[in-house]
């Protein structure tokens, strides 16, 4: 006989949350990039004009992925060490006429984004540029340069977490993409005078060098450890109730255990599965959920004496970490309990017997006389 059923009852919990625990850590290790984008304004014959490059993509980081077989996955940070430097330069040109100068400016924001990770840089970069100048009168076609010029380098770091619905992206075996990039990116050129013969303009060129180092910082828990036994990993469990009487109690004790470890995670009790003749016994088990490491939970298993004869049933206890953190980095387990026991019919002792045959005696011998007498 084969008898599945789902454990619906809540066993009172033990012990503290597997989500306090001290969670342990480990790291993609810091990956290196270095990228750059530009824009370039260009304004003939106007006094100013603006360009832009917005959503440029400066680098994609490949972070490798936390491995499951470590643990259940609780939280992931990315830890940016970088710096932004801003380089602008122009031109100018004119024909004939009055003087004049040509000069730009930049400005630029910047984004680390990743799975379930946003993070902007506040606040955004500006540079102006210092310009130069064309000379008045009749000239003929003339142009002036100035820049490159460069500005300090703008530190540009951040630690932030992914949201814990996206946990499950960090996990496996290969890399999880983050991308820098500059939302906005743009340029100004300007010419102070437009007058006199055609031909006039200038042209700004600004661009944004990004480097440094980006690396996932994973925490986690130990996998739960589920036992019988609370010293040692124990599997399997049999209990022998051995030869009972009928219509006569049978019980005996057993635990389920979470073994210890500071850093281990709960243990939930999912579902029981029972063969042969579970109808003769009572495990006792119900579900539990978040056995704190080190702790355990007692059950009574009961042989149900009324029927005669040799019994055995085998259940198989599904069991799984905690339900914290990433599920793709959960796992299962299993164990088996087996529960054999024998009823007896109960002997009817020999003064029983005795006093039976010496009642059916005078039974027999009262007959007799009402018969002859």
């Amino acid at each position: 006989m084969s008898t599945n059923f789902q454990l619906t009852a809540i066993a009172v919990l033990l012990g503290v949350s597997g989500v306090s625990q001290a969670a342990l850590t480990t790291t993609s290790g810091p990956v290196g990039f270095n990228g750059s984008a530009s824009v370039t304004a260009t304004g003939p014959g106007v006094l100013s004009a603006t360009n832009s490059n917005n959503g440029a993509t400066i680098a994609s980081v490949g972070l490798g992925q936390f491995n499951a077989a470590v643990g259940v996955l609780t939280d992931v940070n990315l830890q940016l060490n970088s710096n932004r430097t801003q380089t602008i330069s122009g031109v100018g040109n004119k024909n004939n006429g009055p003087g004049r100068t040509a000069s730009g400016s930049g400005a630029s924001d910047a984004l680390l984004s990743a799975v379930g990770i946003s993070a902007s840089f506040a606040p955004n970069l500006t540079q102006a540029g210092s310009g130069c100048s064309l000379a008045m009168g009749p000239t003929g076609a003339i142009n002036c340069s100035w820049g490159p010029q460069t500005s300090a380098a703008t530190a540009t770091s951040t630690n932030v977490g992914a949201d814990e619905q996206n946990l499950n992206d960090y996990a496996g075996n290969g890399s999880v993409n983050a991308s820098l990039s500059l939302p906005t990116l743009s340029a100004t050129t300007t010419l102070s005078s437009v007058m006199g013969q055609a031909g006039a303009g200038s042209s700004t060129t600004y661009s944004v060098d990004w480097s440094g180092t980006l690396q996932a910082d994973y925490s986690y828990l130990l996998h739960a450890l589920a036992s019988f036994d609370g010293s040692a990993e124990s599997h399997s469990l049999t209990l022998d109730f051995g030869n009972v009487a009928q219509n006569s109690s049978a019980l005996l004790d057993f635990g389920l255990f979470n073994l210890a470890a500071a850093d281990r995670i709960g243990l939930d009790l999912d579902s029981v599965i029972g063969s042969g003749d579970t109808g003769v016994f009572d495990t006792g088990l119900s579900t539990f959920f978040d056995l704190s490491q080190g702790s355990s939970q007692a059950f009574v298993a009961n042989l149900l004496t009324a029927d005669t004869g040799a019994f055995s049933a085998q259940y198989l206890l599904n069991l799984s970490d905690a339900d914290f953190g990433a599920s793709s980095t959960r796992h299962s387990y299993q164990l088996t309990l087996n529960l054999v026991g024998n009823v007896s019919a109960v002997p009817i002792p020999g003064a029983v017997w005795l006093f039976g045959s010496a009642l059916f005696g005078f039974i027999g011998l009262g007959r007799a006389k009402r018969r002859f007498g």
